[in-house]
């Protein structure tokens, strides 16, 4: 029984490999836009790692300690801390 579920696996992986195979002899710029050859990307100057407009990140350490006191006094540090006490 062994045998035969191996020899089954071996069999359904070519199949998988044969069927995945691509003929490099056809035209292997089919489908392909010809400015994808040049493409450079985005330009990720402007971004944040985050990749956040860089000009948004820029809170100050009391600002942020600001907003911390803040969402305690209003209850949001609480309420995000029931959220996801859990996790």
């Amino acid at each position: 029984m062994r045998t035969v579920l191996l020899v089954a696996g071996g069999v359904l992986c070519a199949c998988a490999w044969h069927a995945n195979a691509q003929d490099t002899s056809t035209n292997p710029a089919a489908g392909m836009q010809g400015s994808a050859d040049t493409s450079e990307g985005p330009d990720l100057a402007g971004k944040s790692m985050s990749g956040a407009p860089a000009g948004l990140s820029g809170k100050s350490r009391d600002e942020v300690y600001q907003d911390l006191l803040r969402s305690q006094k209003n209850g949001e540090a609480a309420r995000i801390q029931e959220l996801f006490k859990g996790s």
